[in-house]
């Protein structure tokens, strides 16, 4: 999802709708609407979202451990070049998506790349609870609706 907020994928991420999000301390849930972003859809960021074919990222082969690592290198560098022009507004969810993405490359890396030793590593918890948390769901809907309300994509 948080991919496919900066990328533009197709699917049900609607920046219009609200997100869930959970409150530990209280143990219930609330739903906070996205804010309402403005800024230049001719910006460097916009430009460099314009230009990302998601396609093409994470593409080749998921049982090919040098497939995954050729394009999780591809991924870290584009949410690098990403983070260096992320306007204020964003900026922080920008970079909880590049310390996710680093983490699980990380991970990856660890086990040559191959997904069915992370997922019998102890490593695959961890990863999994970091993806699960919902702040990445928050980071991944404000930067959805930055790139529709701002960048106009």
């Amino acid at each position: 999802m948080l991919l496919c907020a900066l990328a533009g994928c197709s699917g049900a991420d609607d920046p219009g709708t609200a997100i869930p999000t959970t409150i530990v301390a209280a143990g219930e849930s609330t739903t906070t609407a996205p804010p309402t972003f403005t800024g230049d859809a001719g910006s460097p960021f916009c430009t460099l979202l314009r230009d990302i074919d998601p396609t093409s990222l994470l593409s080749g082969d998921s049982g090919d451990p040098a497939a995954v690592e050729a394009g999780f290198r591809r991924l870290v560098v584009v949410l690098r070049d990403i983070h260096t022009v992320a306007p204020p507004e964003v900026e922080p969810d920008i970079a909880l998506v590049a310390e996710g993405i680093e983490a699980l490359d990380a991970a990856l890396a660890a086990v040559g790349y191959d997904f069915d030793a992370l997922a019998a590593s102890g490593a695959a918890a961890e990863v999994t609870a970091a993806v699960n948390d919902p702040a990445f769901t928050t980071a991944g809907s404000r930067l959805s609706a930055y790139r529709t309300q701002v960048c106009q994509l």
